[in-house]
């Protein structure tokens, strides 16, 4: 794998950077510092699986004792693709000329070859560690592999409740920091998506009404930052609050799916705070597309939570009327809140490249933006960036630190 050279690392990191994970690059090499989701369990059957992560081209598969490997994608011989290679004896075998990997990458058998030679023992591929955690799988791409840091025990994948899912994976042709940034900025909340679920729920006094947004807040945290919104509350004293998280490399934490999309009763939300979490954890393929792997863990006492939550989804059809001559590509989006999101963020261009003129209500993208940077830095030093957990916080369950409802206002 490339090195960052001792000159790169001593030229500041700048936002350009961010977007950019390919090999060698500032943002690449940081962002394999971090254990990265690479798959789903049940998607992953008895052939291999072509992924893209980080740029490199890869192949998943388990072996037929049920051991994870993450490999190459090409073959080291003469570059077949092991996508259509076969599972067998211990291993992955190339349908070419019969060279057998196993998940570590060793060349056991060569047919052609010799019996006596020598010349496998020799072979390695390229292979990355991977871990299955509570239904997705999780692969370390960085300079430690033999040795890699703990994978968090992310709170939703293993401390669950009675109710739990992991969505379907998304695909997305864009920046991934176009919808990791995204999260920081909850002005567009109270106006891209007031004609969504956003803008049609009622709790909180109309909490993300377009006219009067909630005032907003931007805490830096150990693992990223988190987004505080607030409205005075149904007493003196108190005041309604939505939080989402942000946790590095790209994790997203929004706390308020039973008040927007699942249309719960909102006097008992208000009582009881939200009792469901939603992560969504991004995974750049290259600069240009990224996948989105989302998993929801629900401790409340509506049953059948996440089937009533789909048809609920189901039905945030676009609202908006398109003449036969609108040939626009994202027509319609108005109305449905993923969309609306494909939309503006699928329109934006590479942050680095887009030109900006920033105002008073982005300073919480400007915040993030410098804690971003700030990890990148941390991480080219070989320090430590936000969001990793040492051999100490191994067996600590990782939470993000996100509220909705209401609570009592605490005077400083």
């Amino acid at each position: 794998m490339p090195k960052v050279s001792a000159k790169r690392t001593n030229k500041s990191v700048t936002v350009a950077d961010i977007p950019r994970v390919g090999q060698g690059t500032p943002s690449g090499e940081w962002f394999r510092r971090y254990w990265v989701v690479v798959g789903i369990a049940r998607d992953l059957y008895d052939i291999p699986q072509a992924v893209k992560v980080l740029g490199e081209e890869l192949v998943l598969f388990r072996d037929e004792f049920g051991k994870l490997g993450l490999l190459g994608l090409h073959c080291p011989h003469r570059g077949t693709s092991l996508e259509y290679a076969d599972i067998e004896c211990g291993g992955i075998r190339c349908p070419y000329h019969g060279w057998l990997f196993d998940v570590s990458g060793q060349c056991l058998e060569m047919p052609a070859e010799p019996k006596d030679s020598k010349f496998p023992q020799k072979v390695k591929h390229l292979s990355y560690p991977v871990q299955e955690q509570g239904g997705l799988i999780f692969a370390y791409m960085g300079p430690e592999r033999d040795d890699p840091p703990p994978l968090p025990k992310y709170g939703p994948l293993v401390d669950r409740g009675s109710q739990w899912q992991i969505e379907p994976v998304r695909h997305a042709d864009y920046n991934w920091f176009n919808f990791f940034e995204n999260s920081a900025d909850p002005a567009h909340v109270c106006i891209l998506h007031r004609h969504a679920g956003y803008g049609q729920q009622s709790w909180g006094n109309q909490f993300f009404s377009y006219t009067e947004m909630p005032s907003f807040e931007f805490v830096e945290m150990d693992y990223g930052m988190k987004v505080v919104m607030t409205k005075p509350g149904p007493k003196p004293g108190t005041e309604f609050v939505d939080e989402m998280s942000l946790a590095l490399p790209s994790i997203v934490q929004v706390g308020d799916t039973e008040f927007v999309h699942a249309k719960m009763d909102a006097a008992v939300l208000i009582k009881e705070g939200s009792q469901c979490e939603h992560w969504m954890f991004v995974t750049p393929n290259d600069d240009e597309h990224f996948m989105l792997f989302t998993a929801d863990n629900y401790k409340g006492p509506e049953t059948n939570f996440f089937e009533k939550l789909k048809a609920l989804r189901e039905k945030e059809t676009p609202v908006q009327e398109v003449m036969p001559y609108d040939k626009r590509k994202f027509m319609p989006y108005k109305g449905n809140v993923r969309k609306e999101d494909l939309m503006t963020q699928g329109t934006q261009g590479l942050l680095g490249e887009r030109s900006e003129q920033l105002s008073v209500s982005d300073r919480g993208v400007i915040k993030f933006r410098k804690i971003v940077v700030d990890a990148i830095e941390t991480g080219l030093r070989g320090g430590r960036p936000k969001g990793m957990v040492d051999k100490k916080q191994a067996n600590e369950i990782y939470r993000l630190d996100t509220r909705v409802g209401v609570r009592a206002i605490v005077k400083n």
